[in-house]
């Protein structure tokens, strides 16, 4: 791989993006957001290609059915609009690493969240799948860290719990 000083790059098992300050013999010297400098092996560090997520078209909207009943037992359907947050259905280029692929979906999500606020909604529903769980891991980190957003965990398919419902307090929620 051909370095140069100032390439975006990130580190396996490690978070964050770096630069590349100093590249030597078989290792860089990589710069943090922070402004702290670290050395790793060239093995260790992958090319950052950037995704502008922001033109991402959320085609991926649908709506599912849910049964609410009223006070007399008669059912009703309740459409809450949804996000399917699986790589293939965001549109992304062949051949990205997995950290890109979840930047972007991370960023989808909050393309979406931001959409919802804006459109008055309080409740959809996040499908990231019922894998490892990075996903969910990292959208709960994200609906933590904020006030006036909450994520509960909602069945998809088969009793797997592959999305969440997602309820923003409209008046606390501040757009990400």
């Amino acid at each position: 791989m051909s370095w140069f000083v100032g390439q975006e790059v990130v580190v396996l098992q490690e978070t964050g993006i770096f630069k590349v300050a100093v590249i030597e013999h078989s290792h860089l010297v990589l710069e943090d957001e922070n402004g702290f400098t670290y050395r790793y092996h060239q093995t260790q560090v992958a090319a950052r290609q950037h995704i502008p997520s922001e033109h991402l078209p959320i085609k991926d909207v649908q709506t599912v059915k849910k049964v609410v009943l009223n006070k007399d037992q008669r059912p009703g359907n309740l459409q809450l609009p949804t996000i399917d947050l699986h790589a293939e259905n965001l549109n992304l280029p062949i051949g990205l690493g997995v950290h890109d692929i979840l930047l972007a979906q991370l960023s989808a999500f909050k393309n979406f969240c931001n959409a919802q606020h804006r459109s008055r909604k309080t409740k959809f529903l996040v499908i990231h799948g019922a894998g490892e769980g990075r996903l969910k891991q990292e959208i709960r980190g994200l609906v933590n860290s904020r006030l006036g957003i909450q994520m509960h965990d909602a069945q998809w398919s088969n009793g797997a719990v592959g999305a969440s419902q997602i309820e923003l307090v409209l008046h606390q929620f501040e757009c990400f």
